[in-house]
């Protein structure tokens, strides 16, 4: 799954979402988590150095597990990646970021690159 799924179909915590609307509140959780957990394993990793590493960090395959199981019930509730999408970038005001490598996951989410 591409971290760009991923993001959309995400979400942590607090049972089953019931709305799609949920399901992007919780992937603005679990988006919160992988920015701090990333940040804290990259440390003062710049984002060309991040970028060597080819995405191989445990946060981001904790992400995506956590993702693949979220992702079936997105499709249960009928969420369209469209309407996640928007409900998604709605939300992104509520992301915070403390290095360069967190502000790249919150601008590739913005721009639909991740």
């Amino acid at each position: 799954m591409s971290v760009a799924v991923a993001v959309v179909v995400a979400a942590c915590g607090g049972g089953a979402p019931r709305t799609c609307a949920e399901v992007a509140d919780d992937t603005i959780e679990l988006t919160q988590q992988l920015i701090d957990d990333v940040e804290a394993e990259v440390g003062d990793m710049s984002v060309e150095e991040l970028l060597a590493t080819q995405g191989d960090l445990p946060a981001i395959d904790r992400f995506a597990e956590r993702s693949a199981e979220i992702d079936e019930q997105a499709k249960e509730l009928g969420c369209t990646q469209s309407e996640l999408r928007s409900l998604v970038v709605e939300r992104l005001d509520r992301l915070e970021a403390d290095t360069p490598v967190g502000r790249l996951i919150i601008d590739g989410i913005a721009s639909g690159g991740l």
